[in-house]
This record gives structure tokens, C-alpha cells and sequence, in this order.
């Protein structure tokens, strides 16, 4: 039996509103039956004490029993009257109306806001807790930012605006939304009614692309650009937001409409049509960071066609397709969602002129592609070829500098030989996406678990893929060659992929990026859009030379030295997990 908490006083003020003080037990049994859009419950005040701290002096939830307005709601865990608190969420019962800014704390940590009525406001900003609002939200522009948050939205949503940054957004539709961008991978997801395979109608959710670039929407002022040259925000936003005021340039309305898309489209396919590649090759192709980018002509019943497409890996298995067809003179816009063999799961196709914003996001994807593929391209014998193509790696590091992240540990003399094979040949060079790495302040495991026995667990080494999943030793040895190597997903999952160095390097040869989700990790090569790298032949006689292993050709010989590593490790690697309270997937606990 769990005490019961006293609560300091009966109400407090809060940005000019009276709240009723309730403790976790009152706060449980309002928002604890509260699911997600799979049925699973979003809250448990008791149990996660990483949100809900029950070590804090005068744990509270402030509860609003009416309708609320105010002019701006920036939560806090205190307040300056009352500094000797600690306010673990804000709920709302009814509608909550908010004239300028809704915010959270800290990316980190937050109070939750729980709103089980309307929210309106003009700008919001979440980060740092799990957010519910329950009865729609109608907004200007809202911002989702850092891992350490997650925001469920329930009814409709209307917004000009979403712009999320490393931060899950899941809706249950949108009545009227413009734009949704995603910094660096797709982190929306809308709740959609398919058809199952026996007829029945079911809903599931499927994350959105990006619709739009920030400056098809943003006025330019807001926009800054990461270290990589890709579109984020930035520039004092929040002072903006503060005064209750939008970012947003509506005299870009024919942009981010895409008002003119089909003279857009005939021009890149015209152009796409003449390149050089597409004539030596029949095809023109870039694999960039777990992204295929294609333009392909073909014939399909007598007619002929031009495609340009955009395929998302790492996990997420989306393919966008813009279609031409040259004797109809029609664009056909097809999103599609794939299973594990690359096979539409579920499908939506449409015109270029249907309505709503859900194929906007092949529109981007077209408008991305062409940018993507007739991009200059250096030469492979260009002395800048490996600056340009692996510049997401910095492989230019001695032995010495690599060993320092060992700390007491010997580098294992299989991990030495590959630095020296990666120093000849530069990182993702011989194996697509993967690269030693110098990770010195465990910042992403830190991410998990700030406890200090998990963090210290564990030895970052190699890059995984590219969108930043990470290899590590998981400590259980003095001797990091009896150590298990572990995959840290960037999209959530950790997961057992090999008992040894070797092992991991015998995967590397099947030269395809790990894929993490957060039940399990695989490999897998599509042969219709694969890639040899440039030095994999080379890797593949270095393998067979050094270790007397033969490279793997399948995705089948990759399943079975994962399942190897977990049949030995996993249910010891799961208790490991469970005791710092890291949810563990309902496969791996079987």
C-alpha cells in the first residue's frame, strides 16, 4: 500500500489562476485511466517516479475544476510564494483557453500539462514530461522539442504549424492543419482508418513525413540552419511566442500550398529526364542517411511513366512515390507504408489536386528528391570525395584518442584491428552508415537513465546508422572481448545484436544499416534499392584475411547471429533493463 500524501494547503495561485492542490492518489484517479491511441494507459503517478518524483518535499497536481482563460501559462514546479513545493502537473477539467504562450519548464523536466477539455492558444511549446490534451487544440503553431517529452492530442486539431524536434506528437486527426515539419526525422504521428486483410476496418497510427521546409511556412527571420545545412528554428522564436505573436509569413500561402506543384513537377521530370546518369544507368539514385532518393522511368500497361521517390528506412519503412504519366498527362501522388519484405502494408493514392494535407507530404518528398539528385556530385577521385560523403563520421582519430572513452578497459585487439582498417579506408566507406566514434560523456545513454551503475554499464564506440543509433559494450566482463554488444536506438529500443567484436563485424559485411525500433533490431537489404560501398570489396577480403570469416549475403544469416546474441544474452540484458525501470517490448519479455 502506497502512503497517501498530505497536501501542504487546500489552493494555490497560479499565473493569476486559483488552482485546487490535490495530491498523486486524487491526481491518479483522474488522469490514470488516460490511454494512447493503442489502449495502453499514458500515466502512472505511482510507479514512474522519473516524472512524477516521489522524493521531492510536497509533491502536488494543481487541478482546475472550470473553464480557465489566462493570458499566458509558462508551468513551473514552484512559485516564488510558495518555493517549498513541487508541482508534478497541472490538470484541467474543462477548456483551457490561453491568449499568448503555453510552455513547459525545462527539456528535461517538466510539470505535465493535462487538459482533458478544449486548448486554444496561439503558440505552444512542450517539452519535457508526457502532455495530454483531450479535447482538441486550436492553435497557431505548435512546438515539440527533446526525447524527454511526448504529447498525445485527442479530437481535432487545427494549427497553421507543427515543427517538431526530437520529440514524439501523436494526434488523433487533423480538421485543419498547413504544415508539419519534422527536424531530422519523421516524429508526428496521425491515427488512420484501414482496412485489415479480412475486411474489418481498424485504426492505426503511422508517423506523417514532413509536409513542408521551414521556409515554405516560417517567415525567414525564425529559421537557422544546423551544422549538416538543414532548416531548423531558431532566432529568439520564444520571445516571439512570449508576445503572444506568430513566426509564420501567410504571404507564402501559394509555397506552402504548393499552388503551382504540377508545372513544378512536369519541369523536374523533364529535367531528371535529360541527366546523364539516368542515361548510363537508367536510373538515377542517392542513399543518404537511411533516405533512398530515385528518379526511374518505366512502362506499365502500355503506358509510360516517370517516378520520382523518396523511401525512409530506419525503422520507419515509408515510401513516398510522385507519378507522371506521360500519355494522360496525370500525377499520381502515392504514400505508402511498407512491412518488413518492402510490401505496401497500407496505401493512400490521389491526385495532385486532393484536398487535406496528408499527400503534401510526397509533394516535399518530390520537390526533396529532385533537390537531392541533381545536387553536384564530386568525383570519386576528388581528394574532397571523403569529406563530402562521410561527413557524418570523423574518422581522422589516432588509437590513442579512441582508447581514452575505454577508460580501465583494453581496447579488444579485433575493435584495434578494425580502427586501423577504417583508418586506410575512411568510416562508411566499406559498410553503409556505420563508423567508430570518440563518445567520451555518455550524454545519449544518459538519456535512459541518469542513475549512475546504468550509464557506467555500458561503452559507446561506433556509429550505427544514420539517424543516430550507437553500438556499445555492455560491461558484464573485465574483458571486453566476453562482452555483448548492444544497439542504442535513436527512435527508443535497446537491444542484444552481438556476443563479440567479430560477430559485429561479420554483420557489417552484409554492408546495410542496423534498423532499431523499440521491439526489436534488424538488418535488412532491399536489392531493389541497394548500394555497394565503395570499399566493401576491400572490407570483405580484410574479414575473410583477418578472421577467417566469410561475408554475409543475406538478410537471414544477419537474423541468425543477432538471435544467437539473444538466445545467450537477452533475458539477462532485460532484467538488467527493467531494474533502472526501462520498459522493455512485450517480444522481449517473452
Amino acid at each position: 500500500m502506497i502512503k497517501e500524501e498530505k497536501v501542504p494547503f487546500e489552493t494555490m495561485v497560479f499565473s493569476g489562476i486559483t488552482f485546487k492542490v490535490i495530491n498523486r492518489h486524487e491526481a491518479h484517479t483522474i488522469i490514470g485511466d488516460l490511454t494512447d491511441f493503442n489502449n495502453n494507459k499514458i500515466y502512472n503517478v505511482f510507479e514512474d517516479t522519473w516524472r512524477f518524483p516521489d522524493y521531492e518535499e510536497n509533491p502536488i497536481f494543481l487541478l482546475a475544476e472550470e473553464d480557465v482563460e489566462m493570458d499566458s501559462f509558462e508551468m513551473d514546479f514552484s512559485t516564488e510564494e510558495h518555493s517549498d513545493i513541487f508541482i508534478l502537473g497541472f490538470i484541467f477539467k474543462g477548456n483551457l483557453t490561453v491568449a499568448k504562450l503555453i510552455s513547459s519548464y525545462d527539456t528535461d523536466n517538466s510539470p505535465a500539462l493535462i487538459v482533458l477539455g478544449k486548448t486554444t492558444t496561439v503558440n505552444i511549446n512542450l517539452f519535457g514530461s508526457v502532455h495530454y490534451l483531450g479535447g482538441g487544440l486550436q492553435c497557431d503553431s505548435l512546438v515539440g522539442e527533446y526525447n524527454h517529452g511526448e504529447l498525445f492530442v485527442k479530437g481535432d486539431l487545427t494549427a497553421w504549424l507543427i515543427y517538431a524536434d526530437d520529440m514524439l506528437l501523436h494526434f488523433e486527426r487533423f480538421t485543419d492543419v498547413q504544415a508539419i515539419i519534422s527536424s531530422g526525422r519523421p516524429d508526428v504521428l496521425i491515427c488512420s482508418n484501414v482496412q485489415d486483410t479480412d475486411g474489418s476496418v481498424i485504426t492505426v497510427e503511422n508517423y506523417l513525413p514532413s509536409t513542408h521546409k521551414l521556409s515554405d511556412i516560417v517567415d525567414d527571420a525564425f529559421i537557422e540552419f544546423s551544422s549538416y545545412g538543414s532548416e531548423i528554428l531558431g532566432n529568439n522564436y520564444l520571445d516571439v511566442f512570449k508576445d503572444g505573436l506568430s513566426i509564420l509569413d501567410y504571404d507564402k500561402k501559394e509555397k506552402y500550398s504548393y499552388a503551382d506543384f504540377r508545372n513544378q513537377f512536369i519541369n523536374m521530370v523533364e529535367v531528371l529526364s535529360e541527366n546523364e546518369e539516368l542515361k548510363e544507368n537508367g536510373k538515377i539514385v542517392r542513399h543518404i542517411s537511411g533516405t533512398t532518393y530515385l528518379f526511374i522511368p518505366f512502362d506499365y500497361e502500355g503506358k509510360k511513366y516517370s517516378q520520382i521517390s523518396q523511401e525512409i528506412s530506419n525503422g520507419f519503412s515509408i515510401r513516398m512515390r510522385a507519378l507522371w504519366c506521360h500519355e494522360d498527362e496525370d500525377i499520381l501522388l502515392i504514400l505508402e507504408y511498407l512491412n518488413e519484405d518492402g510490401d505496401p502494408k497500407y496505401q493512400w493514392m490521389n491526385d495532385e489536386n486532393a484536398p487535406g494535407i496528408e499527400l503534401f507530404c510526397v509533394k516535399n518528398a518530390a520537390i526533396e528528391t529532385f533537390e537531392m539528385l541533381t545536387a553536384e556530385v564530386v568525383e570519386e577521385d576528388d581528394e574532397e570525395d571523403d569529406e563530402t560523403e562521410y561527413a557524418d563520421y570523423d574518422s581522422s582519430f589516432s588509437l590513442e584518442e579512441f582508447a581514452v572513452q575505454f577508460g580501465d578497459y583494453n581496447v579488444p585487439a579485433d575493435l584495434v584491428k578494425l580502427h586501423e582498417f577504417e583508418q586506410e579506408y575512411g568510416a562508411e566507406s566499406y559498410s553503409e552508415c556505420f563508423g567508430l566514434t570518440i563518445t567520451d560523456d555518455k550524454t545519449g545513454i544518459k538519456t535512459w537513465s541518469e542513475e549512475e551503475e546504468f550509464y557506467n554499464s555500458f561503452i559507446e564506440f561506433a556509429g550505427a546508422n544514420g539517424s543516430g543509433s550507437s553500438y556499445a559494450y555492455w560491461l558484464i566482463d573485465k574483458d571486453l572481448n566476453n562482452c555483448p554488444i548492444v544497439v542504442f536506438g535513436d527512435e527508443g529500443g535497446i537491444h542484444i545484436v552481438a556476443e563479440n567484436t567479430q560477430k559485429l563485424i561479420q554483420l557489417l559485411t552484409l554492408n546495410t544499416e542496423i534498423s532499431v525500433d523499440f521491439d526489436k533490431a534488424y538488418f535488412y537489404k532491399d536489392e531493389e534499392y541497394y548500394e555497394e560501398s565503395e570499399n566493401l570489396q576491400e572490407f570483405h577480403d580484410w574479414v575473410k584475411e583477418e578472421f577467417n570469416l566469410d561475408a554475409i549475403e543475406s538478410n537471414e544469416e544477419a537474423d541468425e547471429i543477432v538471435a544467437q546474441a539473444q538466445r545467450k544474452y537477452k533475458q539477462e540484458f532485460n532484467d538488467f533493463l527493467v531494474k533502472f525501470d526501462i520498459e522493455i517490448s512485450e517480444e522481449d519479455d517473452e
